[in-house]
């Protein structure tokens, strides 16, 4: 159902508002910065992987199990930090919401 005139503009006083109040808190909840955010974790989490690959890499040419151990960690820490938000954005999206029977709003 789309918002009334009246509706829109206190929504844009109350969004001036929260911009002259607090700035950050504003900034951090605009869709942009959260996008960005998003972005950095992803692209941390593959610098994480790629770090781990290394360090495996790096355990198997020494023959030193451990640090194989710890590099197949990072991969696995990396690659889950890169995904987990990027998993939760598409069931977002997916998601549909039914009109239950008797609610008319």
């Amino acid at each position: 159902m789309p918002l009334s005139e009246f509706e829109k503009r206190e929504l844009e006083l109350i969004g001036h508002g929260l911009e002259e109040d607090d700035p950050r808190l504003a900034d951090m909840l605009s869709r942009d910065s959260a996008a960005l955010s998003r972005r950095a974790r992803i692209s941390r989490g593959l610098v994480v992987f790629a770090a781990g690959v290394c360090v495996l890499l790096l355990g198997l040419v020494m023959r030193v199990p451990s640090v194989g151990i710890a590099g197949f960690a990072l991969m696995n820490g990396g690659g889950y930090w890169a995904i987990k938000d990027l998993r939760w954005s598409l069931r977002s999206r997916n998601r549909r919401v039914t009109q239950v029977e008797g609610n008319n709003e």
